[in-house]
């Protein structure tokens, strides 16, 4: 699961995120984005509190048990709305970042159907093949991450960092607060029954948020160290104007190793969302297979996709000002409020067992006698540690 959690953070992250750092922290960028990767970190500790006293289920289910049935099923479906429009943004920064900046000509409704239908055909492969491809793809995007680095080496000028600090920490403090709301890792909550060893849930995220939150903070550092904090604020897609910087051959564009970077983890991050969203609507509904949801959501997601907003320039202002707190509210304080009223409803009753045992655990749970069965012999912390759930 450390893979999947690697490509979840780079997939808006790595080209996004260095404007939006200069922009509020000028220069302290890359103390900003420190500082949201460590925030991330302590919401990892947050999670794994709550999912050991659930450890047989997912959020959705975590819900209904406690804020009771149909309360529950409101929440879930709010829950469901977050995540699947978090898939919508995704589709749509995918279009905005190809339209204009690789192929300008080509019409952005093209971009989003070609993405949906590969999301959509691997979602309806499951969780684990989503997860032996992000295997399969780890090394190539290292390999074409550290080359980047090695090739911008030259072009780094430590001044651009300097002064430190020079506007006050709330600039900094502002930032990191914005990084740490784009990272929704919350999702993987919606995976936690699919994994062939949920005891070690923590330090696989922590592993994974340590990983890609490293990448991010190189990438937010190098875009200040070579480009400067005002060229960097200035840029949208400012990793991407770091890369055509690089001059290696006439005939190699080296720009095209972060566009390939950035579009494969973006692949995953949108995969992984469309699953949790398609799986929260399927148990907040109480169906028997999520993959009956795949087709209807999918052409959901196209048309919200086009209307979500009207440009990348507005999609910045947005996440800022509405969707970091909108985010906030599910990742920090749902968990927290979860917690809290399971701990007033159930004491110290691991998981609230009297409650547990009221609710059938759902397919691909640990509780399923063919679980042992279908999991990865190699599951060992990593993405080999996602199983396929048998009722899809």
């Amino acid at each position: 699961m450390s893979i999947l959690v690697f490509h979840f953070m780079l997939g808006t992250s790595i080209l996004i995120a260095p404007s939006n750092m200069a922009f509020v922290a000028k220069q302290d960028g890359w103390l900003a984005s420190i500082l949201g990767i460590a925030l991330m970190m302590v919401t990892v500790f947050l999670y794994d509190s709550l999912m050991n006293r659930y450890p047989k289920k997912t959020l959705i289910e975590i819900i209904e048990i406690v804020l009771g049935k149909w309360i529950g099923k409101v929440i879930g479906l709010v829950m469901f709305g977050y995540l699947f429009l978090l898939t919508s943004f995704l589709v749509r920064v995918a279009g905005s970042f190809i339209t204009t900046q690789v192929m300008p000509e080509t019409p952005i409704e093209v971009v989003h159907i070609v993405l949906a239908i590969i999301v959509m055909i691997a979602v309806g492969y499951g969780i684990e093949t989503i997860a032996r491809a992000a295997e399969l793809l780890f090394m190539p995007v290292l390999f074409l991450f550290v080359l980047l680095v090695i090739f911008l080496m030259p072009d780094i000028h430590f001044d651009n960092l300097l002064p430190i600090m020079e506007r006050g920490p709330k600039p900094i403090a502002l930032a990191a607060f914005n990084l740490f709301t784009i990272q929704e890792v919350l999702v993987f909550l919606m995976l936690y029954t699919n994994l062939s060893k949920p005891n070690k849930f923590r330090r696989t995220m922590l592993a994974g948020v340590t990983i890609g939150g490293g990448a991010i903070i190189l990438t937010v550092t190098l875009c200040i160290l070579v480009l400067g904090s005002d060229l960097t604020e200035r840029n949208i897609f400012a990793s991407y104007s770091l890369a055509k910087k690089i001059s290696v051959a006439k005939f190699l564009r080296v720009d095209a190793f972060m566009a390939i970077i950035w579009l494969i983890a973006l692949f995953f991050k949108t995969a992984i969302s469309f699953y949790g969203a398609a799986v929260a609507l399927k148990q907040t509904l109480s169906l028997h297979r999520y993959k009956v949801l795949i087709l209807p959501l999918g052409f959901l997601m196209l048309w919200l996709s086009i209307i979500v907003y009207s440009s990348i320039v507005e999609f910045l202002n947005f996440t800022p000002a509405i969707w970091s707190l909108y985010s906030v509210c599910h990742v920090v304080l749902l968990p927290i409020l979860l917690i809290v009223i399971d701990r007033i409803r159930f004491g110290n009753t691991p998981g609230g067992k009297a409650k547990l045992q009221s609710v059938p655990p759902s397919g691909g749970t640990a509780a399923d006698p063919n679980r042992n069965a279908n999991a990865s012999p190699n599951g060992n912390g990593s993405g080999s540690a996602v199983i396929s759930a048998p009722n899809e």
